[in-house]
């Protein structure tokens, strides 16, 4: 229930995600017990442990999972169905978590756009149980042994943890089985010393509770998702879940609250309550192409409730326990293999294109930008101790070494793909980021770059090209300026600049400055348009058009004024440099406005980085300048 809140109202439950932690202490525990009674009674057998997890598990989740294709079958363009049919795909035979994990990183997006995302924990939880019983067996089978392997497993798991935290790797220490099965581990030791010692601190079992709550409770308020999480942070939940567990049904807090029928209620639909909520607020938000009203996350929380009854009631309840369907287990694996062989088959077909041309408000084929990316060279001039300081070190490799260099950060890195397709053999380009120059001189990226281009007797043009956030922040909603800069702050920075740009021009070198497009919301927030073919149904499912997707180009300026006179003070002080102006391109000036896309193709690909359309414009454009310009 905390992580639904949430996912639905993360302003009021900042740090609801610890819910997953719990959850996994509580499957350790619950799990564990189960498996230690079958053991004691001798009843135990892996092929029933197995075949009970998939009367448990997959009835609901194959619902799920076959709603996400029909309403992604509707609902996305042909990238975002591609990504879930990937998702789709890995949940179904419980790789979910290793498939965010690939995708994690700087081009990711959002995490509310992915329907599927909250099966990573699900996928986590049965890896874990693909080899538990069999480790419990063999504790079994040399009891003298078995406390120190459960210690040295989970000391290992921490270990790993503390140095995936230690290394800044946390999307791993998130998403990895071995980062956090001690979780489950946690539980699961707590079953066995109850199992073995029933009366184990009974005398405090009662305010263990309490503290418990309060652990789990103040981590879900004040928790909030900017922390490295789950990193330290996650043992004061997973403390709190274990101390709820030890007090037992028979403390105060566990039979007069927890054991109310209202809990107890949630409790019995709280795995298809888990399963339902997300889809319905991540499509919701896709179709709105911004974050619902609360009134509408309210009504999809209350939705998801009837969902979870319906599916608890009419499919999980006679499945799992009826005895109307003795090949249950047999039929539900065919179905999940059917689920990943359709998911094979919609990213095999590249989303299935056809499903929505002409029907949005641009072609979603225009989102994309460098093509190439991972096939240049990946080399740019650096010495090979070097290179790992640079997230972006690749040229085109037409000339060695090469005769331009763009600097900058992801937006040069989007733009230097058109550069390179449009230049002629002669022109060799390579790329080195994130470099900012505001960094100073004694920066290592910014030193070794530097010392790289002085070391090359080809290098003819130097391109500049760095978002606006890195010189300014940014207000999260407009992508205008949210801090007031001193003339004194501008001033420094343009001396910075003209420092360095004067000793490139002293070597004969001619540079160019790229002004930052307008920072508009993601494109994919910005698709708009009709569904299906029928205008009546469109009443309904149609992608709603985001307000932010357009911005006023005298708002852009004033709202960047800061940014404009430092670009003014630059040209003024450097009248060599060239300055390169894309907003004619991407905005219609006459009209006074700043669209994501023109003429039913997209400007943008990711985030606010331009597409491969617009690159193309900007290359073309701004090629001819470069030549023009005299050394």
């Amino acid at each position: 229930m905390i992580v639904v809140i949430f996912h639905a109202f993360p302003e009021h439950l900042s740090g609801g995600f610890v819910g997953v932690d719990v959850f996994f202490v509580i499957s350790g525990y619950l799990i564990t017990g189960l498996i230690l009674r079958d053991l004691r009674d001798q009843q135990f057998s892996l092929r029933n442990f197995y075949a009970r997890r998939v009367r448990r598990i997959f009835p609901a989740l194959s619902l799920v999972l076959g709603f996400a294709l029909l309403a992604g079958w509707v609902c996305l363009n042909f990238i975002e169905y591609k990504q879930l049919a990937k998702h789709t795909g890995s949940s179904a035979i419980f790789l979910t978590n290793f498939m965010l994990l690939r995708e994690s990183g700087y081009f990711d997006n959002a995490a509310d756009t992915k329907p599927m995302l909250h099966l990573w924990s699900l996928a986590i939880e049965e890896q874990f149980y693909l080899l538990w019983p069999l480790l419990l067996l063999l504790f079994k089978r040399i009891p003298r042994w078995s406390l120190h392997m459960l210690m040295a497993l989970m000391v290992l798991s921490i270990g790993y943890s503390f140095w995936l935290v230690f290394k800044g790797d946390m999307a791993r220490d998130f998403y990895s089985p071995l980062s956090r099965s001690w979780e489950l581990l946690v539980g699961a030791s707590l079953a066995i010393a109850l199992m073995n010692n029933p009366r184990m601190a009974r005398a405090w079992r009662n305010p263990a509770g309490w503290w418990g709550l309060a652990l789990v409770l103040g981590s879900a308020f004040f928790f909030d998702k900017d922390m490295a999480f789950p990193g330290y942070w996650v043992f004061i939940p997973v403390a709190g879940a274990a101390l709820v567990l030890l007090a037992g049904m028979n403390s105060s807090l566990n039979s007069a609250w927890l054991a109310s029928r209202p809990l107890v209620a949630i409790g019995l639909i709280s795995y298809p309550l888990y399963l339902w909520h997300w889809p319905l607020l991540s499509f919701a938000r896709i179709l709105a192409s911004q974050t619902p009203s609360a009134e509408v996350r309210l009504g999809l929380v209350v939705l998801s409730f009837v969902l979870a009854y319906l599916t608890y009631r009419f499919v999980e309840q006679p499945i799992r326990f009826g005895k109307k369907y003795p090949r249950a287990v047999l039929w539900l694996s065919l179905w999940m293999v059917a689920v990943l062989l359709m998911s094979h088959a919609i990213n095999r077909f590249d989303g299935l294109k056809f499903r929505h041309h002409g029907m949005l408000n641009a072609d979603p084929s225009t989102l994309v930008v460098g093509v190439e990316r991972g096939t240049l060279t990946p080399s740019c001039t650096l010495p090979v101790d070097q290179q790992h300081l640079l997230m972006w070190c690749f040229q085109d490799g037409k000339v060695q070494p090469p005769t331009h260099v763009l600097l900058g950060d992801s937006k040069g890195e989007a733009l230097i793909y058109s550069l390179i397709r449009s230049s002629p053999a002669e022109h060799s380009w390579a790329m080195m980021g994130p470099v900012n120059l505001l960094s100073g001189e004694t920066a290592p990226v910014n030193r070794a770059a530097y010392d790289a281009m002085d070391a090359n007797p080809n290098l003819k043009v130097v391109v500049l090209a760095n978002a606006l956030r890195g010189m300014y922040r940014l207000d999260a909603e407009t992508g205008l300026i949210a801090q007031h800069t001193t003339t004194e702050e501008i001033d420094h920075n343009v001396a910075v600049y003209s420092n360095r740009i004067k000793h490139w021009q002293a070597s004969g070198k001619r540079v160019v400055f790229v002004i930052d497009n307008p920072t508009l919301p993601d494109p994919n927030s910005c698709i708009s348009g009709g569904l299906t073919r029928f205008e009546f149904l469109n009443s309904v499912l149609q992608r709603q058009k985001n307000p932010l997707c357009e911005l006023r180009f005298t708002d852009h300026l004033k709202g960047t004024a800061a940014y404009q006179e430092f670009i003014t003070k630059l040209m003024h002080d450097n009248p060599s440099l060239l300055v390169y102006d894309p907003l004619p391109l991407l905005c219609d000036l006459p009209a006074d406005i700043c669209t994501i896309a023109k003429e039913g193709k997209f400007l943008y690909s990711y985030g606010d980085h331009i597409s491969d359309h617009a690159g193309m414009l900007m290359a073309k454009d701004m090629l001819p300048l470069i030549d023009a310009m005299r050394p």
